[in-house]
């Protein structure tokens, strides 16, 4: 069937959850933009968690919710896979066929790839390898469970967010792909441009710093925060996230808590990161980390690790110079000073028409063939 602008099109989307993550702000992006040009989408959520406002126009089902036991694990997978199966088939039944799914996140490989569906490609938001060895050293068996989930990703067709992780999936042992191409992830910088111009209620006095992401290990708050003891002390900084307890807590181990905001987890990042002096990743490792795009969007410099994969795609001509070793808090913390009294025009920055929503979005339509 050829694509046209008349035809009209029902998108599966398969996902952990919509907790306060990048896949999941990625996915709604994206499905917005469908649903804007007359698309139909819906998201099938493994668990009913969800930190993100999601349109009315958007249908979110929980296939597992009458399921009792925990999700993760192997011997529930021929479980949870049917009513997952059952659960898109009810919506194909009730919203028509779907032409296109897309599978987002662990989970939903492992269940997904139990599955028999039309048109289905895997979308793989970070560096696979890095998240393997994170599991190897919690222990052998998570190591073995990541290993078989990883597995499932044989014959299969994948969509890495950038070129980076398509590279690394090329050369992947564990697994051999059906088809690997890279699809940058949407963003709506009118939308994003606009939300900027808000104003966040707890905004300091003082000149800040930003960070915006999950206190996860692989995002090394405790790298930003040794890197903070030597930044320029009439500088704070601000942590987007919604877990307060453990991010106040390791500040207060590496004795910065009185120059740490901790507002929460918020839908609209935008606004601070506008106000914001820099915006800070210190990740291990990435996909193609949506914050500095956003930073980008919104005029905002931009200081990270150059870590696997996505910044150095990403901090093109004026910005490469701000791309530093991982693990290494000294010099993130040199490259977080000198970007407070740099100049920066981020106007018209190579990432921006590469990563435009309605150009990703007809990239993502054009696979229903």
């Amino acid at each position: 069937m050829p694509l046209t602008t008349q035809k009209t099109f029902h998108v599966g989307v398969i996902i952990d959850s919509l907790a306060g993550g990048g896949a999941e702000k990625v996915m709604l992006t994206l499905a917005t933009e469908m649903v804007a040009q007359g698309h139909q989408v819906t998201f099938f959520c493994l668990k009913n968690k969800t930190e993100y406002q999601v349109p009315a126009s958007i249908n979110v089902v929980f296939p597992l919710s009458d399921y009792r036991g925990r999700i993760r694990g192997w011997s529930n997978r021929a479980t949870l896979a049917a009513l997952l199966q059952r659960s898109v088939d009810a919506q194909a039944n009730l919203r028509g066929q779907f032409d296109l799914v897309l599978v987002n996140l662990y989970e939903s490989y492992r269940l997904a790839s139990a599955c028999h569906f039309v048109n289905c490609f895997y979308v793989i938001h970070n560096a696979y390898t890095q998240e393997l060895q994170r599991e190897k050293r919690m222990g052998p068996l998570k190591s073995l469970y990541m290993r078989k989930i990883l597995k499932t990703l044989t014959g299969k067709r994948l969509i890495a967010v950038s070129q980076g992780v398509a590279d690394e999936l090329a050369s992947a042992r564990l697994f051999s792909a059906q088809s690997i191409q890279c699809i940058y992830n949407p963003f709506d910088i009118t939308q994003i441009r606009q939300l900027a111009q808000h104003s966040p209620e707890e905004l300091p006095s003082q000149p800040f710093i930003l960070h915006v992401g999950r206190a996860a290990k692989a995002k090394r708050h405790d790298v930003l925060f040794k890197a903070l003891q030597t930044v320029r002390d009439d500088v704070r900084l601000v942590c987007l996230s919604s877990n307060v307890k453990k991010l106040s807590k390791l500040a207060a181990k590496y004795g910065v808590e009185d120059r740490i905001v901790l507002p929460g987890f918020t839908d609209n990042p935008y606004a601070w990161m506008r106000r914001a002096s820099a915006l800070v990743l210190s990740s291990d490792f990435e996909g193609l980390p949506t914050v500095l795009i956003e930073a980008i969007i919104c005029g905002t410099p931009v200081v990270s690790t150059d870590c696997p994969h996505g910044p150095r795609e990403i901090l093109q001509d004026q910005l490469a110079k701000f791309l530093v070793p991982v693990r290494q808090p000294e010099k993130l913390a040199e490259k977080i000073n000198e970007a407070l009294h740099t100049g920066f025009d981020l106007e018209k920055h190579p990432i921006l028409p590469a990563v435009d929503v309605k150009r990703i979005t007809q990239q993502y339509l054009s696979l229903i063939a």
